[in-house]
């Protein structure tokens, strides 16, 4: 996780093609849905090209099940950056899902939505 998540931040395209599967599918918070690395490395290209000053975060990593050939993650994160000189940033929470081949872990899927990874807890009853 946190070796493509420095990919991105260094935005080392080629680096963080390494971590995914030829056919990884990401859903992102927007309703955006990208298949294949090919169109994962052309949609990130296009957004740094937009985004000054990026940065983004993966925290409060939650492991919720690893087998030999899978495992699953749920994250919150944060991100930042200047588009067009005005200040952007949002959060939410992930789901990663990994899968083991023959160079290693890849991720093979992710879902980022907006929210908190622990919901804030509800006011007492009276």
């Amino acid at each position: 996780m946190a070796d493509f998540t420095a990919s991105l931040i260094e935005r080392d395209i080629h680096s963080a093609l390494t971590f995914l599967t030829d056919d990884v599918v990401l859903f992102y918070s927007n309703g955006t849905a990208i298949c294949g690395r090919d169109a994962f490395a052309s949609t990130m290209q296009a957004n740094w090209k937009l985004v000054d000053d990026y940065n983004y975060a993966t925290l409060e990593s939650i492991w919720i099940t690893q087998s030999d050939t899978s495992a699953a993650v749920i994250y919150s994160f944060a991100l930042t950056g200047r588009v067009r000189g005005e200040n952007i940033g949002g959060d939410g929470r992930g789901t990663r899902v990994f899968r083991k081949e023959q160079s290693g872990w890849l991720i093979a899927h992710e879902h980022l939505s907006t929210g908190q990874l622990r919901p804030e807890p509800s006011p007492s009853s009276p």
